[in-house]
């Protein structure tokens, strides 16, 4: 290889070298000048993303019904959530309604007069004096939510509970004795409906229920069935430290017992919410808007950020309100109310 040829060789293989190492992108890992100066934006970029991460607010509704004879129960848990921005839970909020129905032989049915939840009866819910805690059944369900506090919904799922779904851990049952095991499952869909939707650091979680007799006729006949139905609604708010809503999620349920005319109950097979219905609820050709219900449940919902329990409690029956009426075209007067008790629980 003659002289002027390795020059040529060398001169050709240092350029080659040149055009790659700036082609190269800086090593994040190296202590270069630049390197380091790219490698500080990036700590700093990720450090911002996890501080204004969105936070997320979630609603799961979960209903059991059983039939014995003449003789029914319908039992539903309403969980709200609020997860932090590493997904972990910040707040949980827990409620819950047990309904009891009997028709005798002339298909006549029996439906309850008071519809309220574990919660709203308080001390008239009689768990306390046979606690070997002491406790009421608010105290216990916010005991467990407080132990949930800093748990992924992983982490939840592998909660451990006996064969009565009680838990086992011994620090949760030094504050709750009830069985937990549906609770847990309610949050776990509360944590998989979860969306963010306002919430941040700060704010504040709570839970409404609106419940009713939604059943249109108590006697059965040869002819017909009666549905006997419970209308059940749930507001999960979170609200900032002005009292103001800062995200809503609402959903509604309606499980229903059939009865005969010879009394007897039949439990549904399964009973899912409007929310978990979705497009199947069928109600988008009758809207005048288009939308299925939960489009409208998320109008109405939007509507209430920003606003206070008394301009929440000021809306309208009527639909008079044209902002909400360009959102929701549904009755809300069950909507309305559950938000209204859920910012009387805060």
């Amino acid at each position: 290889m003659t002289k002027r040829y390795q020059a040529l060789l060398g001169a050709a293989i240092a350029a080659a070298l040149f055009l790659s190492a700036c082609g190269k992108k800086p090593d994040s890992g190296s202590s270069g000048g630049m390197s380091g100066s790219m490698s500080g934006s990036g700590s700093s970029s990720s450090a911002s993303d996890s501080q204004t991460a969105a936070w997320r607010t979630g609603l799961g509704i979960l209903t059991e019904t059983v039939d014995e004879d003449r003789t029914g129960k319908i039992n539903t848990i309403a969980a709200a959530v609020l997860l932090d921005a590493e997904g972990k839970l910040a707040d949980v909020r827990l409620d819950e309604l047990e309904v009891n129905i009997s028709a005798d032989g002339n298909g006549v049915v029996s439906m309850p007069t008071d519809y309220r939840t574990k919660r709203q009866r308080g001390d008239d819910y009689p768990l306390a004096a046979v606690s070997s805690l002491k406790k009421g059944w608010a105290e216990q369900a916010d005991s467990f939510a407080e132990y949930l506090k800093g748990m992924t919904p992983e982490q939840l799922s592998k909660l451990e509970t006996d064969e009565d779904g009680k838990p086992k851990d011994a620090d949760l049952l030094s504050g709750c004795t009830i069985a937990v095991d549906r609770y847990r499952d309610a949050i776990e869909k509360a944590c998989a409906n979860a969306e963010a939707l306002g919430a941040a650091k700060g704010d504040s979680l709570t839970l409404g229920i609106e419940a009713e007799n939604g059943s249109s006729s108590l006697t059965a006949t040869d002819d017909k069935d009666v549905n006997a139905q419970l209308d059940f609604t749930a507001v999960a708010l979170t609200v900032d430290s002005d009292g103001r809503v800062t995200s809503a999620v609402g959903d509604m349920t309606e499980p229903a017992m059939t009865v005969s005319a010879d009394g007897g109950v039949s439990a549904p097979d399964s009973v899912r919410s409007k929310l978990e219905q979705g497009d199947e609820y069928g109600m988008r050709q009758a809207s005048k808007l288009g939308k299925e219900w939960y489009e409208h449940s998320e109008g109405f919902c939007d509507y209430l950020k920003g606003k206070t329990a008394a301009e929440i409690a000021a809306i309208p029956a009527d639909g008079t309100d044209a902002d909400l009426a360009a959102l929701c075209t549904i009755s809300v007067d069950d909507l309305q109310k559950a938000a209204g008790k859920a910012l009387e629980g805060r």
